[in-house]
């Protein structure tokens, strides 16, 4: 039975490694172990300088990220590999996002953080990993800081008067802050002052 089943398998893991995304359906590849996933992704996305619109990415990102939060055959147990098959592409996409239109990789740069945020808090800080590196995620945060958490605050108390573009910064600030307060509820990082002072402006934005 595993002689037929290599022998099967085999063949189809050369296809996707060798074809463009166009050429290959996503039910085919997620055919493959996750470690021939993340070797095809990685070889696809590194290869390309941008990422080809006619094959549904954002999909592929999107059941990567479940199957890292319900574990190998739903076994419950986060699973690594397919969480870094997830961050992989959504970091692409934002950023293929942000070169077309700053701000429009917003949603799946969350994605990706949200779901490092998660790994973390199962498997806990490696330095320099691509999905356990804490770095990543706070870095992320202090670049998209605009104002001082005093202003913030002093926007936050009368939001509704706010240009729309205001709002929209504030709603984003949130989001991201939800990325914080799921390192925060884990026991694997102990935020700093300054970020918990951030955190306690959640509550009071739009």
């Amino acid at each position: 039975m595993n002689a037929n089943s290599n022998c099967y398998f085999m063949p189809i893991a050369y296809l996707i490694m060798t074809q463009s995304p166009p050429t290959v359906s996503i039910d085919r590849i997620l055919e493959q172990n996750r470690k021939s996933v993340l070797a095809w992704v990685k070889n696809t996305l590194s290869a390309q300088t941008t990422v080809p619109q006619d094959f549904n990415w954002l999909l592929l990102a999107d059941v990567s990220s479940a199957k890292a939060r319900k574990g190998e055959n739903n076994a419950g147990l986060f699973d690594r590999t397919w969480a870094e098959v997830a961050t992989a592409i959504y970091d692409r996409l934002a950023e293929a996002a942000e070169q077309k239109k700053p701000g429009s990789g917003e949603s799946v740069r969350i994605s990706s953080m949200m779901l490092r945020a998660g790994a973390i808090a199962k498997y806990g800080i490696v330095p320099n990993d691509s999905v356990l590196d804490v770095n990543l995620i706070l870095q992320w945060f202090w670049d998209n800081i605009k104002d001082s958490r005093e202003d913030v605050e002093q926007k936050a108390g009368n939001w509704q008067t706010l240009p729309i573009e205001e709002i929209r910064e504030l709603r984003q600030l949130k989001n991201r802050l939800k990325v914080i307060a799921a390192l925060a509820s884990s026991d694997k990082y102990v935020l700093d002052e300054e970020l918990k002072a951030w955190l306690l402006l959640r509550d009071k934005l739009p």
